[in-house]
């Protein structure tokens, strides 16, 4: 800043605010050591309240907000990928029945999406009395995640669950609460070849 402007802050810097700063330092070397230390400690304090009222709370506030939300965000993106797998399934009923490779493909890609890949284990696909059987062996599936993909199955790949072989899961000799072990047996749609 240069000028008229620059010179009229200098001035009112030389006529007001070097004053006071003056008496400020006159008036703090009267205090006593101790009175210097506890003014000291009532500005810390007083620095610490603005920086929580300022900076802190509003953003604690903000995460106690983003943790009530999002119970409602997630319903609302299973109900979405509930929309999407049903769009899918009646794209595929358009085109015709999926191929043995494309059902497989499917049932593993839902499987990562349920976040299950590192407890499911798909077995190879046999035919069984004339029908296609896809064996699934879990191990510690969290059983709410795993129950919500089974529901969805028909949606994914028209696959229907043919036997269910489930158990609380074991670890050290002890019962698993809310995790699931055990195995299931898939049932192909009719259209997959072998």
């Amino acid at each position: 800043m240069s000028g008229p402007h620059a010179q009229r802050w200098r001035n009112a810097w030389n006529a007001r605010a070097r004053p006071a700063l003056g008496r400020w330092h006159a008036a703090w070397r009267r205090l006593s050591p101790r009175e210097r230390r506890l003014l000291g400690l009532a500005v810390l304090l007083l620095g610490v309240a603005v920086l929580w009222l300022a900076a802190l709370r509003p953003a604690i506030g903000t995460l106690r907000q983003a943790r009530e939300q999002l119970p409602v965000l997630r319903a609302q993106a299973a109900e979405l990928e509930a929309v999407v797998l049903e769009s899918r399934a009646l794209g595929r009923e358009r085109r015709g029945a999926m191929t043995l490779e494309e059902t497989a493909a499917a049932l593993q890609e839902s499987l990562r999406r349920a976040g299950l890949q590192a407890h499911g284990r798909f077995g190879p696909v046999r035919a069984v009395d004339g029908a296609m059987r896809q064996p699934l062996t879990v191990e510690q599936a969290p059983a709410a995640r795993l129950l919500a993909w089974l529901a969805q199955l028909p949606e994914i790949a028209r696959v229907r669950v043919h036997r269910l072989d489930l158990a609380r899961s074991h670890v050290g000799g002890r019962d698993r609460p809310g995790l699931l072990s055990g195995s299931i047996e898939l049932a192909l749609p009719a259209g997959s070849p072998p």
